[in-house]
Order: structure tokens, then sequence, then C-alpha cells
């Protein structure tokens, strides 16, 4: 029993190195990628339940217990032949035909379609996706494995922080004492009234905000009034202008009469002076013949 408990000891041990591994650029991805992937493990373990229970059961009713068929006679042998199944290993099919040569072939070949084909390349998926997530943000997963074994080695020795104090990182080991072209300071004043000012920024921001969604809210009805008062006014306009056009056909219509009037009466002046005319002509054909009848007489 001793050396089973070793046995199974030594392999988490061995597992448990890669803690201390994640530290570093190279291995840190990896890590992360196995700690993913034992959780597409147990999602897939749900799904390969579903499947591998039903079958052990029909396997056990027509092959279980029976001494032609050596791996199946107890129950562990059962469940760790149909693992080897899965994995399209050796088993015993030509001895299960023999007991029965009908659910022989169909259990062996539903659940290898079932087990091998759809469960593994589902877990190769799953498998591929993780692997293509992690390695795509290597270099940030690196550097948080990194900093996460940074703060568990410091929260593990309290005893360094008696060698340093905050002061002296702050004045010693931060990045703004580094001379720059950038104009950057390190003084705590500075420092803090920039903060103060910052905050004094988001605070008016907050408050135009405020003021703007509240001009939003009380805009919408004058928005909607001033539409009802143009669509007032243009009808009306609209009202206006067609009275308007029929004034004016009305105005038409009217001087058109009176210029029907007018050439009626200038025809009838121009009648009557014809007919003067034509009286006075006739006055002179008889004072011409007049005339002629008077010069014959006396010749």
């Amino acid at each position: 029993m001793s050396l089973r408990m070793f046995s199974i000891t030594i392999v988490f041990l061995w597992l448990r190195l890669m803690k201390h591994v994640r530290g570093f650029r190279l291995m840190g991805p990896f890590i992360v990628m196995l700690g993913k992937i034992v959780g597409d493990v147990m999602r897939f373990l749900f799904l390969y339940a579903e499947i591998f229970i039903p079958y052990a059961c029909s396997f056990w009713i027509m092959f279980g217990g029976i001494a032609s068929v050596p791996s199946m006679q107890s129950v562990l042998g059962l469940l760790y032949s149909l693992y080897r199944i899965t994995l399209v290993d050796e088993y015993e099919y030509a001895a299960m035909v023999a007991v029965d040569d009908v659910m022989a072939p169909v259990l062996c070949g539903t659940f290898l379609a079932a087990s091998s084909i759809l469960c593994v390349n589902l877990l190769i998926a799953l498998l591929t996706d993780t692997f293509q997530r992690v390695h795509d943000n290597s270099q940030a997963n690196a550097m948080m494995q990194q900093a996460a074994v940074i703060l568990q080695v410091e929260e593990s020795m309290p005893l360094l922080r008696h060698f340093y104090d905050n002061q002296y990182i702050s004045s010693h080991c931060s990045p703004l004492v580094e001379p720059s072209d950038d104009g950057i300071t390190t003084n705590l004043h500075y420092h803090d009234e920039m903060g103060r000012i910052t905050v004094q920024i988001k605070e008016v921001l907050d408050q135009f905000l405020v003021l703007q969604r509240e001009a939003e809210t009380t805009e919408g009805p004058r928005v909607q009034m001033n539409q009802d008062q143009q669509n007032q006014q243009e009808t009306q306009r609209n009202k206006c202008q067609q009275s308007q056009d029929l004034q004016e056909d009305h105005d038409k219509q009217n001087q058109n009469q009176d210029n029907k009037d007018k050439c009626r009466q200038i025809l009838q002046r121009q009648t009557q002076e014809l007919q003067a005319l034509r009286a006075e002509l006739k006055e002179l054909q008889t004072l011409v013949l007049q005339l002629v009848k008077t010069k014959t007489n006396s010749v």
C-alpha cells in the first residue's frame, strides 16, 4: 500500500514543479495551456460519460462475467476494455462474436463510431482552440505568470521586508528617476496636484454629461412643439398661397372680360364709323352724278 501511495505522490510532486517553471517566459504560456486544457477535458468527460456509461451497461449485460471473454469477467476489466476500444487498441472481438454474433458487431461498431470518431475528434478540436487562444497572447500570459510568481515569493518570505522599506523602493527603484527628455518629474507634491486636477476634470466632465442628458430630455418636447408650429405655419402658407392663386385667377378672368368688353366697344365704334363713311360716299356719288348730268345738259 505504501508503495502505491509513493508511486502516485511522486507523479504529483513532479507536476508541482510546473508551478515554479511558469515564471520563465519560454514555459509560462505552456503551463497556462495545461491549466486551460484541464477545463476542456472536464467538459469532454461529461460528454464521454453520456456515451460510455450506457455502452458499459450493454456490454456487461451481453458479455459480462463470461469465461470465454476474460477481459470482461469483472466490472473494472470491462471498463478498461471499453477504454481500449475508444483508443482503437486490441480487444477480444472474436470472443464476443463467439458469444453473440449479432450484438457483438452492433455494440462494437456503434461504440467505436461514437467514442473514437466523435468524442476524440471533439476533444482534439477543443484542445486546438485553447492552444490557439493562449498562444495568441503568449507574451502577456508569460508576464502575468512572472508577476504571479514574484508576488507569491514575496508573500511566502515576509522576512525580506526587513531589508527594504517602501520609501527606498519609491526613491531608488522607481522608473521615474531615470533620465528622460519628456520632462517627467518625481516631485510628490507635483503628482498629488496632478491627481487632484485629474479628479476635478473628471467631476466637471461628469457634470457636463449630466447637463447634456437633461438638455436632451428637455429638448425633445421643444423640438416636437417647434415641429408642430412649423407644420401649422406651413399649412397656413399653403392656404394663403392657394387663396392668392384663386384671387389671381379671378382677377385674370375679370381682366379678360374687361378686355372683351373693350374690344366689343371698339368694334362697335369702327362699324359705326364705317357706316358713316359709307353714307358720306353715297352722298358724294349722288353729287358727282348730279354734276355730270348738269355738264351734259349744258353741252
